[in-house]
Order: C-alpha cells, then sequence, then structure tokens
C-alpha cells in the first residue's frame, strides 16, 4: 500500500480516486478494507499511514457475488436485486429490457444456485450477515 501511494505521487496523481485500496477476507471471515494515506504535519511528508477498517455492507455485497462468477453486467442485476428493485426498475437503471433482466436473472439464479429473488437475499444474508450477527450475539 505505501509503495502504491509513493508511485502515484511519483508520477504526480494527486486523485483521491486512484489512493491505493484493497479489500480482503480475514480469517474470521470478515471483510476489510486497507488504503494508504499520506500523514499530515511537520513529519507528515515523510509518513504513511496504512489503514484497516471493516468493509461496509455496500462493498460486501460485489465481492460476494463476484465469488460466484457473475459477469459485470448479471453482478450489477443481482445488487440491484439485493436493494429490493423489480424487474422494471432494472431495466430501468440499467437502460435493459425487463425480458434481459429476466434472462440475466436465470443466469445469476443458476450460477449461485437459488431459484427465486428470496432465495438469492437469503443465502447471501446466511452467508454474509447471519454469521457476524451470531457471533457477536455469543460475544455479548
Amino acid at each position: 500500500m505505501a509503495a502504491r501511494l509513493e508511485a502515484i505521487e511519483r508520477a504526480g496523481e494527486s486523485h483521491p480516486e486512484l489512493l491505493p485500496r484493497a479489500r480482503t477476507l480475514t480469517r474470521s471471515g470478515r471483510w476489510l478494507v486497507l488504503h494508504a494515506a499520506r500523514l499530515s504535519g511537520p513529519l507528515g511528508d515523510q509518513q504513511i499511514a496504512v489503514i484497516l477498517e471493516p468493509v461496509g455492507a455496500a462493498e460486501v455485497a460485489p465481492l460476494v457475488l463476484q465469488a460466484y462468477g457473475l459477469t459485470d453486467r448479471e453482478a450489477q442485476v443481482a445488487q440491484l436485486i439485493l436493494r429490493g428493485l423489480s424487474t422494471g426498475e432494472i431495466a430501468d437503471r440499467l437502460f435493459i429490457t425487463a425480458l434481459t433482466v429476466q434472462q440475466h436473472l436465470k443466469a445469476i439464479f443458476d450460477k449461485i444456485g437459488v431459484r427465486s429473488r428470496r432465495e438469492l437475499v437469503a443465502h447471501v444474508f446466511a452467508e454474509q450477515y447471519l454469521p457476524r450477527m451470531l457471533e457477536r450475539a455469543s460475544t455479548d
């Protein structure tokens, strides 16, 4: 991370979207995001901080879906399903027909091994969120 930040700085790039950022799955099954930033202050120009923080729910879904080998478009459709959008809303948002949405849904269901939108949502919930909830409940 620090080396990537230095390379970006040497290239004269200062766009925030180019700052080094990576997501990783820990042994406990939690996702973390790592990113690097230059510290400010008297010694700031010499110091780089590498920050680790939990990944937000909005960043976890794409990672989970990627593990199933979905195409980019299938992943977009699946994410919108997870947000609760209807076929028509997805079609409008992605500028495709409702029939194309249905075709993507069929491919998504086949790849993930579910038969409906409800099963898809339940599957992602059970795989990613339920273990965390149970872990928190056992530590309370």
